[in-house]
């Protein structure tokens, strides 16, 4: 199979990181870079070297490429994607897929009815260690689902600006919603939620408590007030936490992966990011996203968050954004 040609409009720091691991994969190569940003264009230009590197969105669609990474503004992405659509080039969404439901709707259904395959690309599904975790869960390593914990935070409104993007269901729940039904194979089925306007924003922090469907409880919290990151999977044989670079697991039996193995049942185990990191970069390569996103393209891999499943995740993020303002509890 011919290696794919790959753009990528919106050259944050993110995107940079990401050039370099693209580097040395088989299945995709740089072609093209677009940002309204001339500065940010050209530090990943100069990373990339692409054959194409321009501030002009039709120039950079015309410029060969297979597919496109679709990040920048989110005030302007539905506009990029349907002439994406129009060239018959199809988009892997950088996360959040959008400001709201219907916004997201809309996408799926521009996609769709250009015949477009549309993904959204979620920060930890790319990661070996999130991988094996999921792989824990699925064997029931963890048995039965009891608790699910998380929190995803940015200090937007400590720093200048002092303004975020969106609303934190949106821009720090919903990357979070889609990395845990991923985890956990399972759907949310009915929220309730919380939030506080500390600095004067609308709400600039939600603490949300959701059924999954099987029973086990899930609490969220979205912040724009603090920069906490941590996830905790509990279940009546064993639990897993990730926070920082930390990861903690006690389990009643081994499990042997490719990142880490646990050996002794019943013992706390706890670990150093750092430690696990060559086993991890070994097995970073299949899980790269823009080469996972040209396999599925070709039906050679699955990828973790079609349209189908954001738009699913998006639905419970609706739900907690009604709670918050019913009081009660909402249907997903």
């Amino acid at each position: 199979m011919s290696t794919l040609q790959v753009g990528i409009s919106g050259c944050d720091a993110a995107t940079q990181r990401t050039l370099a691991a693209v580097a040395a994969h088989a299945d995709c190569a740089i072609a093209a870079l677009h940002d309204d940003d001339a500065a940010a264009l050209a530090n990943a230009q100069a990373i990339a070297r692409a054959g194409v590197a321009t501030t002009d969105f039709e120039r950079f669609l015309q410029s060969g490429v297979d597919f496109v990474v679709l990040g920048g503004p989110l005030t302007q992405r539905a506009e990029r994607l349907h002439a994406a659509n129009e060239q018959a080039v199809p988009c892997l969404l950088r996360a959040p897929m959008a400001s709201d439901l219907a916004t997201a709707r809309g996408l799926a259904a521009d996609s769709d009815a250009h015949g477009q395959r549309l993904a959204v690309a979620v920060p930890g599904h790319d990661d070996p260690l999130f991988d094996q975790i999921r792989r824990m869960v699925a064997e029931d390593w963890l048995g039965g689902l009891v608790a699910v914990q998380a929190i995803a935070g940015d200090d937007a409104l400590l720093r200048p600006p002092h303004r975020p993007r969106l609303h934190p269901a949106y821009e720090r729940l919903a990357p979070l919603l889609h990395q845990l039904t991923w985890l956990c194979g399972r759907e949310l089925v009915a929220v309730t939620a919380q939030g506080v306007a500390t600095y004067g924003a609308d709400v600039d922090h939600v603490a949300a408590t959701a059924q999954l469907r099987g029973g086990a409880l899930l609490t969220l919290h979205g912040s724009h007030t603090t920069r906490a990151q941590a996830i905790a999977i509990h279940g009546t044989d064993g639990g897993v936490r990730i926070a920082g670079d930390r990861i903690w697991l006690c389990g009643k039996r081994p499990f042997r992966g490719r990142v880490f193995s646990y050996e002794q049942a019943g013992e706390e185990l706890v670990l150093a990011r750092a430690e696990l990191q060559p086993a991890i970069d070994a097995a970073a390569a299949r899980l790269e996203p823009l080469g996972r996103f040209a396999r599925w393209l070709d039906d050679r891999d699955d990828f973790p968050c079609p349209a189908e499943q954001a738009l699913a995740d998006l639905q419970a993020i609706d739900a907690i954004v009604r709670a918050l303002h019913s009081g009660g509890c909402e249907r997903v």
